[in-house]
């Protein structure tokens, strides 16, 4: 009896065994086919290299020279360029002057553009003769123009591709081309993102459409790289099937990591130079390689890696010496060794020029899995937090000043050119950090807390000079100064560290929350308010939030009708006011007066129009603004049930456990359940087999002596769905009621006797009681089995618990402009949901929380049974379909601006991630804090302890008409300016638009003035969110003409002479263009 059962076993063994080897091609090292990656090998010759057919002839190899190196990291941007940076711009660009034959590629503009303002006027003095008198940028220049030297990329940084907003990645396109345009008179037209967290197709059709011919990129999900290369796809032409007018982008990806083939390479760190061992490597590199891309002749093998070519005389000195040996090598009759750029090797395969048989691909290639059995990196999605907001803040900033200052320099050309041209200085500055805020490792959270902290001063600082240049903008665009070269002095206080952005105002100053401060003193003039609406081509409402006001503070618009004011006292006695402003146009503006009661007698005193608070605390809590009224009530497990027209949505505060001692879940990956608790569901396992095989074998004889009774027989098919059940038991237990201490004691091997004696005795009693006998027991075995694994399919909402177990509790605050419900989930979260008059269909929910140590954090939004996503990044909504065979960590998507799951809509006021784990429920990837390192680079562990506020505006419509353009507004917010009231100023008017007309369905993706020869000229760069008809001489008054540029980037002003004048243009959804308007002065 008993070896039968253990033959059945055995046999399950088995068959469980190839399942794996068949699911997971790479977790063993037998049968790989050649093109595997081989962990840092090559070694020895295997027969994955044997095994395969000779090299084709004529096959050229091509050695591709470069040095990733990023813009913070495990050290800050200047700590990299001061450790190494400087030393390989500086030895690379020797080097190649030394051998005209040698090659190198550079892939970030921000190191260079630091360098050429730093170095680039200065004499190199390491040449010889003559050439000793050369400065950098000069020899950089002659190297660049010779094909020596080559610019890849073109962005200011590499910027993460999934939680950057489609504003941004054109920006930070435009900063580095107009940096490279700057300092080298050069452009590039080859893409390089070979360290991005995987890769969108939205990229692509970006670069597809500004003049790009190619792009190299490196990471997708090791099944879909085995997909690819097993058939020979790795040259493919990425063409999103999401955008309209996209087009075919020629895609090369890195079959391996961008580093050497092999540590043999690396010499800044080897000081030999193996010529045999290196040619006999890079054959069987190639080996690897010819399969995985068309059969064009041709592999190319990437020399470098992070940092790399410190030591670039001993570097070059060797690949010269392997292409030499190279020729006259026995082996290498048929082969070709030589440096190439990435363009060289481009044009080489012929693929520029023809591509008829090239794989088109049109989706994305996320999320990214770099290993088998859940490794995903979705942890970047919710990795610090506060970085994330402080990014899209300075965003926000950056894209409204930007808008300030063209719209203000085509009012305003009384100004000198030189003080617009020290204005657009500033506002490059502000650009340029904002960029390096949307590195790849910055925007991601995969620094450590010393870079993370240099990120957000970057960013601080950023916000600080845009909002001062926007604010002389306003003074300019409004007729308040004709005294440019004063007010722009006062932007430079802005780059100060522990700068404050306003004029100094005694004794009674007062601030705007998104703007400058005024003052109010007895008997003064009254402040004009200057609300503006520049970044937005449709009018919008906004609340307005002042501080500092004194008692006898009043404001009324333009007519001088006072407004209804909210007003709460602060601790200083002053008083914090908000209001509405209603309708500011686009483009433009829209003002009101800042003055006290005895001004505006019609006017209120702030002490009587305070916010009202509820004496207690209560489980029900009522908000209501015009028509909607909004009814939370709090469930237990800090579930908010909100009810709104005629439907009820559920919130809540919910935590992941990740483990540190089993899987690794730092700032990369995010935690995998069945990993980390495979031990404890191993040991469980066990010891129920136990229990029950004992029970089988003597279980009669034993509970005769314990005087047991058996109750009843069960059969086979009875035991096999009760150990089903238990195996949803175990795995229920470990996810929502074993205490994370415990697990955690359970998986180190501590405590076991606590787990496997208990199970195997109520095993043991359960099995003798029920009549079991092996049969029955190998059943139960089977169903213990298949109930862990399902309970772990279908149970994925049980990998997370509730923050909290209790009921909330609110305490409400109702007034003029917004109602406000606030309850503590726990000692480390609160939540916040607020209804205001500006929007009063959108619910404002907001959590101020830190996460406890090993933890990752979502809110839970939950309604209806869809589970497919809908992601919105600034152009197109892209689909995305959960199921129960995806893990949840696989699961997680970017969500940089909206998500849409069935009928609810959540707008998103900073990048997170989002997912469904079950049906009907949006998570949330709020905040991540992790003792471990997943080993993935990063030096440190993600330690962050630093406060974060999420926060999210949930529609309250059923359907929404346009949740689109909804969103548009939500990432234009207007700004509001405190100015000294005059009555000669232009903005005596209530509002004022350039603009003939409002155009909500199109985004201004970005805008930027100029003087030319001709005229002032303005680059608008439009994005149709819907079907439109624009009219170019609409959006400004005094065009002279408008055309429309094919290529989108925003690199130079300057007008062709012969080009296509153009006025009406139909944009199709999801379809952008650039606009050059020639201004009449």
């Amino acid at each position: 009896m008993i070896r039968r059962v253990m033959r059945k076993r055995g046999i399950l063994a088995v068959v469980g065994l190839i399942f794996v080897i068949w699911s997971n091609p790479q977790v063993l090292p037998i049968r790989k086919s050649s093109w595997m990656p081989r962990y840092g090998e090559p070694g020895p010759p295997t027969s994955r290299d044997t095994a395969v057919s000779p090299l084709p002839s004529n096959l050229t190899i091509h050695l591709l020279p470069h040095s990733h190196v990023d813009a913070g990291w495990n050290l800050s941007l200047d700590e990299y360029y001061e450790a190494a940076v400087r030393k390989v711009l500086r030895r690379a660009t020797i080097q190649l002057w030394m051998g005209r034959g040698r090659r190198f590629v550079w892939g970030d503009v921000a190191f260079l553009d630091k360098w050429l303002d730093e170095e680039g006027d200065s004499m190199n003095g390491q040449l010889k003769g003559e050439q000793r008198q050369m400065t950098w940028r000069q020899l950089l220049q002659e190297e660049i123009e010779r094909g020596q030297w080559e610019i890849v990329g073109g962005g200011y940084v590499s910027a993460d591709e999934g939680l950057t907003t489609w504003w941004a990645h054109n920006m930070v396109l435009d900063v580095g081309h107009r940096a490279l345009s700057r300092q080298l008179n050069t452009t590039t037209r080859v893409a390089w993102q070979i360290d991005n967290f995987g890769h969108f197709n939205t990229v692509a059709h970006l670069l597809s459409n500004s003049g790009y011919h190619a792009q190299f990129v490196g990471r997708m999900a090791y099944r879909d790289l085995y997909g690819f290369a097993s058939k020979g796809r790795l040259q493919f032409l990425w063409q999103s099937r999401e955008h309209q007018g996209a087009r075919p982008l020629l895609t090369h990806f890195l079959a391996e990591h961008y580093a050497s083939p092999s540590p043999d390479f690396d010499l800044d760190y080897r000081e030999s130079c193996n010529v045999d061992l290196l040619l006999e490597q890079l054959q069987r590199v190639a080996r690897r390689h010819v399969r995985q891309y068309p059969a064009h002749g041709h592999v190319l093998v990437l020399i470098g890696d992070d940092f790399r070519f410190v030591k670039a005389r001993r570097a070059f000195d060797c690949m010269d010496r392997l292409i030499a040996a190279s020729s006259s090598h026995p082996q290498w009759r048929d082969v070709t060794l030589q440096y190439s750029t990435a363009s060289e090797y481009l044009q080489a395969t012929g693929l520029l020029q023809t591509q008829k048989n090239l794989y088109r691909f049109g989706g994305d290639m996320y999320p990214y899995q770099d290993k088998p059995v859940e490794q995903f990196w979705s942890g970047i999605l919710g990795s610090r937090p506060y970085l994330k907001w402080l990014v899209r803040d300075c965003e926000l900033t950056v894209k409204h000043a930007e808008a300030l200052v063209a719209l203000s320099r085509a009012k305003g050309p009384h100004i000198l050119d030189g003080e617009w041209t020290q204005m657009e200085e500033h506002l490059e500055f502000a650009r340029k950090q904002l960029a390096i805020g949307h590195h790849h490792d910055s925007i991601t959270g995969t620094c450590t807390n010393e870079v993370f902290a240099d990120y957000a001063q970057r960013l601080q600082v950023a916000s600080r000079v845009a909002l001062r240049v926007a604010h002389v903008a306003v003074q300019i665009y409004a007729r308040y100064s004709d005294h440019m070269p004063q007010i722009i002095d006062r932007i430079r206080d802005a780059y100060e560290p522990e700068a404050v952005v306003a004029d100094a105002c005694s004794p009674a100053t007062w601030d705007v929350a998104d703007g400058m401060r005024g003052s109010l003193k007895a008997g003064a003039n009254k402040t004009t308010l200057l609300v503006s609406n520049a970044a937005l081509l449709a009018a919008q409402s906004h609340v307005v939030r002042l501080r500092g006001l004194p008692y006898n503070a009043a404001i009324a618009d333009g007519m001088g009708n006072p407004v209804k004011i909210q007003a709460q006292q602060a601790i200083d006695g002053s008083f914090n006011a908000m209001f509405v402003a209603e309708d500011v146009p686009a483009l433009g503006m829209r003002s009101y007066m800042v003055g006290t009661t005895e001004q505006y007698p019609q006017a209120q005193p702030l002490n009587a129009q305070l916010t009202t608070t509820s004496p207690a605390f209560s489980p029900h809590a009522s908000l209501r603004k015009g028509r909607t009224q909004v009814l939370l009530r709090s469930k237990r497990n800090g579930v908010v049930e909100v009810l709104a027209n005629g439907r009820t949505v559920r919130v809540q505060l919910r935590e992941y456990f990740a483990n540190p001692f089993v899987q690794s879940s730092g700032a990369y990956v995010m935690h995998s359940f069945g990993l980390m608790y495979a031990v404890v569901f191993g040991i469980f396992g066990a010891a129920l087999c136990a229990g029950w095989l004992l029970a089988a074998v003597s279980g009669p004889r034993i509970l005769r002596t314990l005087r047991i009774p058996r109750v009843i027989s069960v059969g086979t098919l009875g035991a096999t769905l009760i150990g089903c059940a238990q195996g949803v038991a175990a795995v229920y237990y470990a996810a929502q009621v074993a205490s994370a201490e415990l697990l955690n004691a359970w998986t180190r091997g501590q405590s076991m006797l606590l787990l496997f004696a208990p199970v195997s005795a109520v095993a043991f009693v359960q099995g003798g009681m029920l009549r079991w006998g092996m049969r029955a027991t190998t059943g139960a075995a089977v169903g213990a089995l298949a109930g862990t694994a399902l309970a772990l399919l279908l149970g994925q909402s049980w990998q997370s618990r509730a923050l909290t177990p209790h009921m909330l509790r609110f305490q409400v605050e109702h007034g003029n402009v917004c109602d406000k419900a606030y309850a503590l989930a726990s000692e480390f979260a609160a939540l916040e949901m607020q209804l205001c008059a500006d929007t009063p269909h959108m619910l404002h929910m907001a959590t101020t929380l830190r996460a406890p140590s090993d933890r990752e954090l979502v809110m839970r939004v939950s309604h209806g049974w869809s589970r497919t996503l809908h992601l919105f990044d600034g152009t197109v909504e892209r689909r995305r379909k959960s199921g129960w065979w995806i893990p949840v960590p696989g699961a997680f998507y970017p969500a940089p601006q909206m998500v849409r799951l069935g009928s609810l809509t959540v707008h998103a006021r900073q990048p997170v991630g989002a997912a469904s784990v079950q049906q009907g429920a949006l998570d949330l990837l709020v905040h991540r804090n992790m003792s471990a390192n997943d080993f993935r680079g990063l030096q440190k562990p993600l330690a962050d302890s630093h406060a974060a506020r999420p926060a999210f505006l949930l529609d309250l419509r059923p359907n929404p008409p346009s949740p689109v353009l909804d969103n548009l507004r939500f990432n234009a917010p207007p700004l509001a300016f405190a100015l000294p009231h005059t009555t000669e100023n232009l903005q005596r008017n209530a509002a004022y638009s350039p603009a003939a007309a409002s155009l909500p369905a199109l985004d201004l993706v970005g805008i930027r003035s100029c003087n030319t020869s001709q005229g002032l000229v303005i680059d608008a760069r439009l994005l149709a969110l819907h079907s439109t008809r624009v009219a170019a001489s609409s959006l400004l008054p005094g065009v002279k003409s408008a055309m429309r540029i094919d290529n989108w980037l925003m690199r130079s002003c300057s007008l062709p002479t012969e080009h296509n004048k153009t006025d009406v243009v139909n944009l199709k959804p999801g379809e952008q263009a650039l606009f050059r308007l020639l201004i009449s002065s």
